[in-house]
């Protein structure tokens, strides 16, 4: 008898979990193929699936709030169909949806993602375009399903007007400009960004100031913020943060939002606070207020870069500007910006860019931070949060306002003339309809069912989010949120962000930004990293005019295809085709196939062949 014993291999573990796991989607996905393709003749059930990314605190439960609503609809109770929601985490959201639209399995509806497979016109590869039918009044918007008491003026008009019309963007949110047609219907907005107070903090840091303030001696911190003759480099004459401090209202001015910021250190220090942090920031662009103010310190520029003065500064405008020598590293608007940036990182939290957005959330909830910057769907997160917190004495009021801008006497004011006006926010949350779906005209009336005004409004008050309907009453917690109108478009602001610029240079400009918030590489050596891409002649600016003309010739390529299909379509009978294809040869006819970018090349560089591959 051998005296060799067996061993379980641990690997096993691992093999055993694989098969089980492929055992449950195999199941799954036999439910949700066999559910999903219920057949009106077998009497089965139509389960309309909605997948979205909203796990917000309220977001799930007013969706489905608005789906059982729907669901006890006699006409839909009568016809077996049920509507049901697929909330998923929007960090594997595009690659589930990647996944399940190539296998055909994906949700009846769900959020228009920007994936790695919709992208682009490949988008009405996947979903399903409804410009057809958004010219009609949506039937829920009759009176029978109307709030009661409305003014015959707007009941008639909700009753009567389009459904796009009935959208505060017109439906701009939905709509696709290169496949000129509608694909997506969005059901709330979050407005502007907004800087959150914890009232509480303020209100003992303010005591703490005005101490400081009495004293015969300034100390040294408030003496270093103050900008006179004798000190440009300070912020706002220490006159008027006195001023400040002794009134009730939160920071005004950029230079009253610094001087702030100043005092919560040094009141945190005093206390013995090591925890305390001016501003909660995190890797979440929105929870980093800096990148918030770049297209205001970059707005000035657009009258140089613009080769035709027109509503908008396209990337190959902005890139071939350093080329142009129209700006550069010494520009002082570049210098001010990163000056304005390290001043802000002082008063994050060490290691931030390690941090995610539930963490900055949950550091000013605690009471951790004097302020937050996030936008409207992070609102009822930290509102319940601190409703929600154990002791009594350790919930606080919170105050909102907008991002400040300097006033006329403090620093930054000659950079930072405008703020970027909110005007062009639209819709949020667009949902739409797969193509593979076989129930379409249930989906498409869900979507006209949640984006009726009675329903939409209801759904925002119990999200807290604000609707998209025209003559809908928002949340009264979103009142802050409602986007300010003043200010320069964004569209003339230069970006480095924007989609349509090379990942090369994008990307570039992304990470070495966030070696100089670090401290990893000073000013100068950021200026040698970003200009060492852009002077690339394979990832620079060549390449954005190689690309810029790329894109530009494909986008009328595909419009013109788009028409053939149309044209056929008409001549098939089909209905809302001929009209169709008239707005695409609108569009056509606007278009040049890249002729405006060769035209540019050569009033820049006259004597220079265009970059090729």
């Amino acid at each position: 008898m051998s005296n060799t014993s067996r061993k379980f291999n641990p690997s096993w573990i691992a093999v055993i979990i694989l098969v089980g796991a492929f055992v449950v989607s195999a199941i799954r996905f036999f439910l949700i193929a066999s559910e999903g393709g219920s057949s009106d003749e077998a009497g089965g059930l139509k389960v309309i699936r909605v997948a979205h990314w909203q796990l917000e605190p309220g977001f799930r439960e007013s969706m489905q709030w608005a789906m059982d609503t729907y669901n006890a609809l006699p006409h839909v109770r009568e016809a077996n169909v049920r509507i049901e929601q697929e909330p998923i985490p929007e960090r594997v959201f595009n690659q589930v949806m990647n996944v399940h639209l190539i296998s055909g399995t994906a949700p009846d509806i769900a959020t228009k993602g920007e994936t790695t497979i919709i992208r682009g016109n490949a988008l009405a590869r996947f979903y399903a375009p409804i410009g057809e039918f958004v010219n009609e009044p949506n039937p829920y918007n009759q009176k029978a399903y109307q709030i009661q008491d409305l003014s015959d003026e707007l009941s008639q008009s909700i009753a009567s007007m389009p459904w796009r019309d009935t959208f505060f963007d017109g439906l701009e949110g939905g709509y696709v400009e290169s496949l000129s047609d509608f694909f997506a219907i969005p059901v709330s907005t979050a407005g502007g960004n907004r800087v959150f107070y914890n009232m509480a903090i303020m209100e003992a840091v303010k005591a703490y100031a005005h101490q400081a303030f009495a004293r015969e001696a300034l100390p040294e911190w408030m003496t270093d913020l103050d900008r006179s003759l004798g000190q440009p480099d300070g912020f706002l004459p220490l006159e008027r943060a006195k001023q400040w401090v002794q009134g009730p209202s939160i920071p005004e001015t950029m230079g009253e939002w610094i001087f702030y910021c100043a005092a919560v250190q040094a009141y945190a220090e005093a206390e013995g606070l090591e925890y305390l942090v001016p501003i909660s920031a995190s890797i979440y662009p929105h929870n980093n207020v800096i990148l918030r103010y770049e297209s205001e310190f970059f707005a000035n520029h657009w009258k140089r870069l613009d080769f035709d003065l027109g509503t908008t500064l396209s990337s190959i405008e902005v890139i071939s500007g350093f080329d142009r020598k129209l700006w550069d590293f010494e520009d002082s608007t570049f210098q001010a910006y990163f000056d304005f940036m390290q001043t802000i990182v002082s008063f994050y939290p060490k290691g931030f860019l390690g941090l995610d957005r539930e963490q900055a959330l949950r550091r000013f909830v605690m009471g951790n931070a004097a302020m937050i910057t996030t936008g409207g769907w992070d609102a009822q997160s930290i509102l319940s949060g601190i409703a929600g917190r154990d002791r009594p004495e350790d919930r606080f009021e919170v105050e909102l306002g907008l991002r400040p801008m300097p006033a006329e006497d403090e620093r930054w004011y000659a950079q930072l003339p405008m703020r970027m006006t909110e005007a062009n926010i639209g819709g949020g949350v667009p949902l739409a309809i797969n193509k593979q779906t076989p129930h379409f005209d249930w989906a498409l009336d869900f979507l006209k069912f949640l984006s009726s005004h009675r329903i939409n409004e209801e759904f925002n008050q119990r999200a807290g989010w604000l609707p998209v309907i025209v003559n809908t009453v928002p949340p009264d917690a979103m009142d802050a949120f409602v986007p300010d109108m003043h200010g320069a478009p964004k569209q003339l602001a230069m970006r480095f962000d924007s989609s349509d610029i090379p990942s090369s240079i994008r990307n570039t400009w992304a990470s070495t930004i966030k070696l100089f918030m670090s401290g990893d590489i000073d000013y100068t050596g950021l200026s040698q990293r970003i200009s060492e891409v852009l002077d690339n002649p394979d990832l620079g600016v060549s390449r954005a005019w190689k690309i810029s003309l790329q894109k530009a010739q494909d986008a009328s390529r595909a419009n013109d295809r788009v028409i053939s299909v149309e044209r056929l379509n008409a001549t098939l009978g089909v209905e809302n085709a001929l009209s169709r294809e008239r707005s695409l040869l609108y569009n056509s006819m606007n278009s040049d196939e890249g002729i405006s970018v060769l035209r540019w090349w050569k009033e820049t560089k006259p004597s220079e062949p265009f970059p090729t591959y």
